[in-house]
């Protein structure tokens, strides 16, 4: 890469989550040497997820997050753990200490987007 000095041990890292718009040059062969790709999780991973996120969480034992980890919605660790993190707060603003399943789905739809939305770098 321009700029670094030959000596110097340099690793570069890049993220992206449009990868159909990157510049053809940055894809060149021995431009980058390794491509890593983390698909969306699975109901096993999204079920781990979910756990993870809501281990501290005091859930009322009316929440079935089965429910979510089977809903066909294709969304990813991070939804995931804003949905967690969104369900908590809304608990919070109504002064309660117990999670409720209302929580889950208001985190829910905040945080999922329905398929047929039309991003604007699309068109």
């Amino acid at each position: 890469m321009d700029g670094f000095d030959q000596t110097v041990n340099v690793k570069v890292i890049m993220a992206t989550n449009r990868a159909d718009t990157l510049d053809p040059a940055l894809l060149r062969p021995g431009r980058l040497d390794r491509k890593i790709e983390f698909p969306l999780p699975d109901r096993r991973q999204k079920r781990l997820v979910f756990q993870v996120c809501t281990a501290k969480m005091n859930l009322s034992d009316e929440v079935d997050l089965e429910d979510y980890v089977s809903r066909p919605d294709k969304i990813s660790a991070a939804e995931i753990a804003a949905i967690c993190q969104e369900a908590g707060m809304h608990a919070v603003r109504k002064n309660r200490y117990v999670i409720l399943p209302k929580d889950f789905e208001k985190g829910y739809r905040a945080n999922v987007k329905k398929p047929d939305t039309e991003f604007e770098f699309y068109k």
